[in-house]
């Protein structure tokens, strides 16, 4: 009796054990997972220091192979698996154009673009994050050439300049947009995705905001707003290349009454 009670004493104490090792187990497990996680974001911040990936001197394949390094250790993983695992990564990382620039070599084209879809990364009206969206096209190009094309790229870079929030960047975009058809060769917005989504957000915030001014009679204002379309008219081309798009075609399109703006000479001491 008494050697029945022991084993079954005995039995259980074993399973209690098990129990607790396999929940160890677990945890350690958990806790590895986080840490190689957690060593990833802080191996890429200080690989790329206060570089951008606009900066000639950014360690490209120093910070790309961190994420070998981390995929390596997760053993053998599906391209999906894959694609998952780094686009939550990216996207919890708050220097996500230095994340992108990390992780795109190893993603498909598809979940890379998937990641910079510019409806959830540019908050609308205020255009809060587009620098940011910007660095990370530049970096996705370079790291990944069949997600983002050069000339998306190309003009990521030249639109930094033109990349500000608040309430008059609806019409800083759009001066952005027409300085670039001006100086670059573009056949139509096509080309440029992402970019013509935004300008067809810009052209209806910024033609909302001039129609408030008027309203209020803001004249001051509107005309600060609506100076650089001047310049548009002062420097009509006298006949485009064929197949070229220029400011003043997009702008007819989208913002007919873009001239008579452009053509609104007040008396600023009366105003």
């Amino acid at each position: 009796m008494n050697a029945l009670f022991y084993s079954a004493t005995i039995d259980r104490r074993g399973e209690v054990e098990t129990r607790v090792s396999s929940s160890w187990s677990k945890k350690a497990a958990i806790f590895s997972k986080r840490k190689t996680s957690e060593e990833w974001h802080q191996e890429i911040d200080f690989t790329a220091a206060s570089l951008r990936p606009t900066d000639h001197r950014f360690p490209w394949l120093l910070i790309r192979k961190h994420t070998d390094q981390y995929l390596k250790r997760k053993g053998k993983l599906t391209q999906p698996d894959i694609d998952v695992r780094l686009a939550a990564m990216i996207e919890s990382h708050h220097a996500r154009d230095v994340a992108v620039a990390a992780c795109a070599h190893a993603m498909s084209p598809a979940a890379v673009r998937a990641l910079l879809n510019v409806e959830l990364n540019v908050a609308p009206a205020t255009f809060y994050g587009l620098e940011q969206y910007l660095y990370c096209l530049i970096a996705a190009h370079f790291s990944n050439p069949k997600s983002v094309s050069y000339l998306e790229a190309q003009w990521a870079r030249n639109f930094i300049p033109y990349a500000k929030h608040g309430p008059d960047a609806a019409g800083r975009y759009l001066m952005g947009i027409c300085h670039l058809l001006k100086t670059t060769s573009v056949a139509n917005m096509n080309l440029l995705p992402d970019f013509t989504n935004l300008a067809r957000r810009a052209f209806k915030t910024y033609a909302t905001q001039l129609e408030g001014l008027k309203l209020k009679s803001s004249w001051t204002t509107a005309h600060a707003s609506i100076a650089w379309l001047s310049t548009i008219t002062q420097n009509l081309a006298p006949s485009s290349s064929a197949g070229q798009l220029l400011p003043e075609h997009l702008l007819d399109t989208q913002f007919p009454v873009w001239r008579v703006w452009a053509s609104w000479k007040p008396n600023l001491e009366r105003i």
